[in-house]
């Protein structure tokens, strides 16, 4: 069965949120990239009709439909500033030949506010293809895309009088950098002529740029499979991959599939799919004969065994033609990672995914122009009963870009709530199942990368669909920040992420924030439990906290949901020094990993 994302204006609606709130209409979104693709060159083809390396800028005319400066530029800048931060090349298995020349359009440099662009960089010469009917080309690239963004190849066979455009990065989200070495399928306009002219055409308006090397046609092969879309996600969990899942809120079966793409001249026949996640999991799909350019989905409903592991999966697409062994089987199979926890549960696949395919950045307080503040939120779906719908605190993956001071709040919000675009202040959270007070980022935090705020006390909820939430205020000053983990690797429905800036409207994230939920299991109570004892209750200077458990954590936490100190468990007693806290109520928090138990206890000096 092939996945659907529900994506449409409909859908969104459903949600209580417009089609127009999907994307953010403002440039100013600040994107902090701490992890880039790199280039994965796809296997040689056996002919190379053309190449140029932009070495030679005398080969190149610049010219601009809109009549400004905005122009192309044969560049070897290695700045980091390039392009409102998209950078020159990244190339650490240098093959990219950037040294001696590119083609860069800096859209931020040369842009401005409202502007238009429309400029081409056009091969001088021509380029014989007339003793190859199927041809491709082939680019390295670096480039970010906004809004108004189109990057075009242009090819002409009757010398520069039409051109036919071959519009390429459209399955690109916005404000994310890629690097990588892609193709395009030119056959229609240039297979099999003699004259064959090129170039590149960059449509914007004060955007990002798009840098390109090595550019060269290639005879197409008559064979090449590819494996593209590989997908596994809970059949009601409306689209969204989660990236861990606790053993208690699998669900009950599973979407698998994925598409396969024949980027070769010629028909594949008898195409199939085999689809392994390691554990006896293995699943094969009949898809049948594939066309030239076309793309067949394949797939099914499954009830996989899941116990607590990670899982590797390979989607592998073959066919009569194109078996193992053959010179460009590499791109024939994709992949798609997941772990069954016992207690976390994350959107994000950040140290799960396939290390290759893996993109990250960050977005953070600093990233808005809201005068207010942001929440940043993930959905999620619990379905494990009473017992196990406990949420004990969230962790938040940060870069170092955090600085320590900074205050944030996390919440539970009802989905319902969170759509209806109500929140007017940091304050105005009635619609929270759950929430904790304000938490002070430490230096210790952002040296760890990630943040863990527990709430007053583990929150007990019924199966649902609930956001995970992270609030944030804005700093003026732009002092104290938080810059949060965006897991770009797997495209994420609308609604599985999502931005909500305060006093404005809900907005979707497109991808997964590190946002994730510590559950546990409460099914304990306080009077029987034997593995959690604390005494003497009132303390006035020391409380001693007894456990069984051999392998654990436990940590004090006070009314707002701050750890004030934490230990690993041994099985033998632990005393902490209370003379240094404030009179009141504490709570007693025992983790082994799957199940929680709570003590409460009040200093009493």
């Amino acid at each position: 069965m092939k996945k659907v994302y529900l994506l449409t204006a409909l859908a969104l609606a459903s949600f209580g949120v417009s089609a127009q709130k999907q994307k953010l209409a403002a440039k100013e979104m600040n994107v902090e990239v701490i992890q880039k693709s790199s280039v994965k060159p796809v296997a040689q083809q056996k002919v190379t009709i053309w190449s140029n390396d932009f070495s030679t800028a005398s080969q190149w005319a610049i010219s601009n439909l809109t009549g400004d400066a905005q122009d192309w530029v044969i560049s070897t800048s290695t700045s980091t500033s390039l392009g409102y931060s998209t950078g020159a090349w990244v190339d650490p298995n240098n093959t990219v030949t950037n040294e001696n020349g590119y083609a860069l359009f800096d859209s931020d440099a040369v842009g401005a506010n409202n502007g238009n662009q429309d400029a081409l960089l056009t091969y001088t010469g021509t380029i014989d293809c007339s003793m190859y009917p199927n041809v491709v080309l082939e680019f390295n690239q670096r480039v970010r895309m906004w809004q108004t963004t189109e990057t075009i190849f242009e090819i002409s066979n009757d010398n520069g009088t039409t051109w036919i455009q071959f519009p390429v990065n459209l399955d690109k989200a916005t404000s994310t950098l890629y690097q990588e070495n892609s193709q395009v399928n030119i056959t229609s306009a240039a297979g099999g002529h003699a004259n064959v002219k090129f170039r590149l055409r960059y449509i914007g308006s004060w955007d990002y740029a798009w840098l390109v090397d090595d550019v060269k046609i290639v005879e197409q092969p008559a064979y090449d499979l590819r494996s593209l879309s590989p997908f596994v996600a809970g059949t009601n969990n409306i689209g969204i991959e989660y990236g861990k899942t606790p053993v208690a809120h699998l669900d009950a079966s599973y979407d698998i599939g994925g598409s396969a793409f024949n980027f070769g001249s010629a028909t594949n026949t008898n195409a199939v799919a085999n689809v392994n996640f390691g554990s006896g999991l293995t699943y094969n799909y009949s898809i049948g004969s594939i066309l030239s350019n076309d793309t067949i989905a394949y797939g099914a409903t499954e009830t996989p065994n899941l116990a607590v592991g990670v899982y590797n999966g390979t989607y592998t697409v073959s066919s009569t033609e194109e078996v193992s062994g053959s010179a460009l089987f590499a791109n024939n199979t994709g992949k798609r990672n997941f772990e069954v926890t016992n207690n976390v549960y994350a959107l994000d696949g950040i140290g799960i995914n396939p290390t290759e395919l893996q993109t990250t950045t960050t977005l953070g307080s600093n990233s808005f122009n809201t005068p207010t503040g942001t929440i940043f939120a993930n959905m999620y779906h619990l379905r494990g009963g009473n017992t196990n719908n406990v949420v004990v605190s969230l962790e938040i993956g940060i870069s170092s870009a955090t600085t320590a001071g900074t205050s944030i709040q996390v919440s539970m919000i009802d989905t319902a709530t969170f759509f209806a675009d109500g929140y007017q202040s940091l304050t105005d959270l009635n619609g929270n199942v759950a929430e904790s007070d304000y938490y002070i980022v430490t230096a210790s935090d952002v040296a760890a990368g990630k943040i863990t705020v527990f709430f007053p006390q583990p929150v007990a909820l019924a199966d649902d669909a609930y956001y995970a939430a992270v609030l944030t205020e804005v700093d003026a000053s732009n002092t104290n920040i938080i810059r949060i983990l965006n897991d770009e690797t797997v495209l994420q429905p609308s609604y599985a992420s999502m931005i909500h800036l305060i006093g404005d409207a809900t907005y979707s994230n497109g991808n997964a924030f590190a946002i994730r939920m510590n559950m546990g299991v409460l099914g304990v109570n306080e009077e029987t439990a034997a593995n959690l004892s604390v005494y003497p209750n009132p303390s006035s200077d020391v409380v001693t906290i007894e456990s069984n458990i051999t392998e654990g954590s436990i940590q004090i936490v006070d009314l707002t949901g701050k750890v004030i100190a934490s230990k690993t468990v041994n099985g033998v007693a632990t005393a902490f020094n209370t003379t240094a806290l404030t009179n009141g109520m504490y709570t007693v928090i025992l983790t082994n990993g799957s199940t929680v138990e709570t003590r409460k206890f009040i200093v009493q000096h």
